[in-house]
């Protein structure tokens, strides 16, 4: 912006240099204080020096900037874009939210049609590692708050780890999946048909949402009170969670995260017909169990652990069959990265059931139980008569057949 003050001592010259130069050719005098404004004229009309609005101005400007203004001719360009694309990223279009009822049987997420598979979730769950049951979506399902309490004691006991998910097989065959999440002392579980990644965004939402709700709180010691507000609270929250999972469906990659191993190791398996263990084998060092009572030898030490583990893992498979009315097909235990430790259940006639306790790659157990196969059917045409010598047999056998490297299947 160009501004002169010009004393009138100084005019007589000012003139010449006007005459000459041009310099003041244009010149605008504020009627309030006298200031002189020359090109370029302030664009928000106001003299500069005492800031008045001059109306003149504003009229001078505008008559002066359509003369020195050029015409050009004016190009028309055919429109090539659509509404849609011209707002795109500028407009947040409202989506509709699933109306739902936590009662429901189950809660449809994704639909199995177009090849796609069907993804529900049937509980949403929370309770502390102190067995406090915080949150139940489905009292139908509230036997699984107890269950996950006993998964979690045996995962962070015998199996040494944490407790990272279970799959439910039916009797009519049928896969359900708990996916679990542990932080700071409390779980939180969802139960029913999802991808591993979409399950495990859910859970960390879970956790994120109820840990700002009871931040600073004893989880084990609320108030009526304290719980029925931050239940309604939460419930909303599961509500959003839930709209959101469904509008991230093709941001999510269904393809899951691959095993670091290549192999599975068996550290233990088991045999049991009606919850009446009839084979107990340990077969490595791996799970690091110790029997709590005094022993007179390694070998009586060794057959202490192995009754050991299978009361434990009798009773979790007699409460899960109990409860849900399903069978275990596999528990894992997270031990680190991608790193997993499974005990895994397989059901053969006259209610017999085996189990084993391993690590590493689990697509790697159909191998074990097609070598295992052969062996366990040649006991389990007949319902268990109480006598044992067919069994110890075959435990003998595997003994020596799973001895060192052995037990590795790639």
């Amino acid at each position: 912006m160009g501004l002169t003050n010009i004393p009138k001592k100084e005019k007589e010259m000012n003139k010449g240099k006007s005459q000459l130069f041009g310099a003041l050719k244009d010149k605008i005098t504020c009627k309030n204080c006298g200031y002189v404004i020359i090109k370029p004229y302030p664009v928000d009309k106001l003299c500069p020096k005492c800031k008045k609005f001059l109306p003149s101005l504003f009229e001078y400007v505008d008559e002066r900037n359509i003369k020195d203004k050029k015409t050009e001719p004016k190009i028309f360009e055919k429109k090539t874009t659509v509404a849609s694309e011209r707002f795109q990223g500028k407009v947040r279009v409202k989506r509709e939210e699933k109306n739902f009822s936590f009662k429901d049987e189950r809660i449809l997420l994704k639909g199995g049609g177009s090849g796609g598979d069907e993804e529900y979730i049937k509980l949403c769950g929370i309770t502390s590692t102190e067995r406090t049951q915080l949150f139940c979506s489905n009292e139908k399902f509230v036997y699984l708050l107890e269950l996950t309490n006993n998964l979690d004691n045996i995962a962070t006991g015998i199996l040494g780890g944490e407790l990272d998910q279970m799959l439910l097989i039916t009797n009519n065959d049928e896969e359900d999946k708990c996916q679990f999440f542990v932080k700071n002392e409390i779980i939180y579980l969802i139960y029913g048909k999802f991808p591993d990644k979409k399950g495990k965004y859910f859970l960390e939402q879970m956790a994120n949402y109820y840990g700002e709700l009871v931040n600073d709180k004893d989880v084990n010691n609320l108030s009526k009170l304290e719980k029925h507000e931050i239940d309604r609270k939460f419930e909303a929250q599961i509500r959003a969670i839930i709209n959101k999972y469904i509008q991230l469906h093709d941001v999510f990659s269904d393809q899951e995260i691959p095993f670091v191993e290549d192999k599975l190791r068996i550290d233990y398996l088991g045999l049991s017909s009606m919850s009446i263990g009839v084979i107990s084998l340990l077969l490595g060092p791996e799970l690091g169990v110790k029997f709590p009572g005094e022993t007179e030898s390694p070998e009586e030490e060794k057959e202490m652990v192995e009754s050991l583990l299978t009361a434990k893992i009798e009773a979790i498979a007699a409460n899960t069959l109990g409860n849900t009315g399903a069978y275990p097909r596999w528990i894992a235990v997270r031990l680190g990265f991608q790193n997993y430790r499974f005990l895994t259940f397989k059901k053969y006639k006259n209610d017999y059931f085996l189990y084993i306790l391993s690590e590493g790659n689990l697509e790697k157990l159909n191998k074990v139980e097609a070598f295992l196969d052969p062996f366990v059917e040649h006991v389990v045409d007949s319902p268990f008569s109480g006598t044992l010598k067919p069994f110890n047999r075959i435990k003998n056998t595997l003994t020596e057949l799973l001895k060192g490297i052995k037990r590795f299947f790639q």
